[in-house]
């Protein structure tokens, strides 16, 4: 996936030196996501469950969301980039420039229409946000 990344923003101006990439088996769900930051305001998150592109997201999405935006705020509150009296990140804030591939492999995929544009199963959001929170914190620390 960060190979797959780096192809898709090819010569747009990023943040970041390195592509964040965490690979884990969380519960029997294989987790695989990849992301970095641009100098674009707009943000773009490319979801795939057992290799089936999920264009609407679903649960997975919603887990990595959940746990950047939790992730990202906790570190700012540790190293105090925000004070007791700032207002948390929200999610808008840190998917600014964001470009993201997320990626689950999961036993029994529910899919949420005919075309599986939408994943269902809740044990991928928590999955995903135990994966990418963890690795994230991880990541900021070094």
């Amino acid at each position: 996936l960060a190979s797959y990344l780096t192809y898709l923003i090819g010569e747009v101006g990023h943040i970041q030196d390195n592509v964040f990439y965490a690979q884990q088996q969380v519960e029997g769900i294989e987790v695989e996501v990849a992301f970095v930051y641009t100098d674009d305001v707009e943000s773009e998150e490319m979801t795939f469950a057992n290799n089936i592109y999920t264009p609407d997201g679903g649960m997975h999405l919603t887990g990595f969301r959940s746990a950047l935006t939790r992730t990202l705020n906790d570190y700012a509150r540790k190293e105090n980039f925000l004070k007791e009296s700032d207002d948390n990140l929200t999610g808008d804030d840190v998917r600014e420039g964001l470009v993201a591939a997320l990626s689950v492999k999961l036993k029994e995929p529910q899919f949420e229409g005919q075309t599986k544009a939408r994943l269902g199963n809740p044990e991928a959001r928590t999955a995903v946000e135990t994966a990418v929170g963890g690795t994230l914190l991880e990541f900021l620390e070094r």
